[in-house]
């Protein structure tokens, strides 16, 4: 069976966990053998879409014509689109909406969570929900002495000094408001949060945004 993986939209989500959830599948693939097509013209029995946007309703729509299955992976709920951005908990009952006519499109949906799994299935979705993990790249995030060494010197990390680190959007639903204040209960620790979110999009209550450079 060969699965065709749409990459509508990567170059917009592809720093994301959306983004990195798209480049696993394709790699995942390979190692499971499976054969991928790399554009539409090739037969596939299955095509994978992973975002909501209005290109990706498009190409689930022309699988269909074309007889194709459609795995449609249900990265977003509303809930978590909720406290986000500046305006998403106004836009969040429309997102509702939209992302449950995206994903009843799917002849199947995958969820990473069993947490989001029930959200959606309390939408009223058609099609079947599972939930099976993003996963981690062992091989990449992997103990490595070196790497180890190289990453402590560059952080002026002290022999025994204990880090603490964190990798997401700088926005409070991604836990940084309490990462601040544990790092503030632990003035022993180093905390160290990688990733940057444009501060026009940040509502005034998830606090300051922190630069991927600046030391907590």
């Amino acid at each position: 069976m060969r699965v065709f993986i749409y990459n509508g939209g990567l170059r917009l989500v592809g720093k994301s966990g959306v983004g990195q959830a798209i480049l696993h599948q394709r790699e995942m693939l390979r190692r499971a053998r499976i054969d991928t097509a790399d554009h539409w013209c090739q037969r596939a029995g299955a095509v994978h879409i992973n975002t909501v946007l209005p290109d990706s309703v498009l190409a689930a729509l022309a699988a269909k014509l074309m007889g194709r299955k459609v795995i449609y992976y249900g990265h977003s709920t509303m809930e978590d689109f909720r406290r986000s951005f500046r305006g998403s908990d106004r836009l969040a009952p429309l997102f509702r909406k939209w992302i449950t006519f995206c994903y009843s499109l799917g002849d199947v949906v995958l969820t990473p969570t069993e947490y989001s799994r029930r959200l959606l299935e309390s939408y009223g979705l058609k099609p079947p929900v599972y939930s099976i993990s993003n996963g981690v790249d062992t091989e990449f995030f992997a103990p490595d002495p070196t790497r180890r060494a190289s990453f402590r010197r560059r952080w002026g990390l002290r022999e025994g000094e204990r880090a603490v680190i964190s990798v997401g959007h700088t926005i409070a639903r991604k836990g940084l408001p309490e990462f601040l204040e544990l790092a503030r209960r632990m003035p022993e620790a180093r905390f160290l949060w990688f990733g940057w979110t444009d501060p026009h999009l940040i509502p005034r209550r998830s606090g300051r945004p922190w630069n991927r450079r600046r030391r907590m």
